[in-house]
C-alpha cells in the first residue's frame, strides 16, 4: 500500500477558508509538515496544495491553496487526507498501520478461516470486516479475546475465537 488515511477534514474554522482536520491516529506531528495531499471521497479524488496548516487545541486547522473562504472551503468536509506512508505518523515496534490489515488472512490453527477487507472503528472499538470461504461477510472485533498475534509480513491474524464467525 503506497498511501495511507492519515485524517478526515471536518468543518470551516475562521473567515479564511481553514478546515478542521481529525486525525486518525491521534497524533498530530505528520500532518504540520504536509505540503501536498490527496484528498478522497466516495469515488471523487483531489490533490491540492496545502497553503497553511497549524496546531489548534489538540486537533489541526488545514487551508488550502484556492479555498480562502468558509464558504469555499466547506466544500472539501469529509474528505479523507491520503499521503504517502512515509509521511504518515512514524510506527514503533510491532505496530501497523490498519490499512496494513485489510489483505491479511484470519487462520485459527494454521486454518485460514476468512480475509480482512477492511477495518472499521465504531465507538466500541475497532471491527475487522471479513469474508468467509462461502463469500459471506462478518465482524470481528479487534481484542484480545478474538484476535492474537498479528503477522503483517505474512499477512496473517490469529483468530482466538472461531466461533465468532458462525
Amino acid at each position: 500500500m503506497d498511501e495511507l488515511a492519515v485524517g478526515r477534514l471536518g468543518a470551516p474554522h475562521g473567515l479564511d477558508g481553514c478546515l478542521k482536520v481529525t486525525s486518525y491516529s491521534g497524533e498530530i506531528e505528520h500532518l504540520l509538515t504536509l505540503k501536498v495531499v490527496d484528498l478522497r471521497k466516495a469515488g471523487s479524488a483531489l490533490s491540492l496544495d496545502v497553503e497553511d496548516v497549524s496546531s489548534h487545541g489538540e486537533g489541526v486547522l488545514m487551508k488550502f491553496r484556492g479555498y480562502d473562504s468558509p464558504e469555499a472551503a466547506k466544500a472539501l468536509a469529509g474528505y479523507e487526507i491520503w499521503v504517502p506512508r512515509d509521511k504518515a505518523t512514524p510506527l514503533e515496534d510491532d505496530e501497523y498501520y490498519y490499512g496494513d490489515l485489510v489483505g491479511c488472512t484470519l487462520q485459527h490453527d494454521g486454518t485460514p478461516m476468512a480475509r480482512v477487507e477492511a477495518v472499521c472503528d465504531t465507538g466500541g472499538g475497532q471491527l475487522l470486516e471479513v469474508v468467509l470461504p462461502d463469500g459471506k461477510s462478518a465482524y470481528v472485533p479487534f481484542r484480545n479475546e478474538f484476535v492474537g498475534a498479528v503477522d503483517i509480513g505474512g499477512k496473517r491474524i490469529e483468530l482466538i475465537a472461531p466461533w465468532i464467525l458462525e
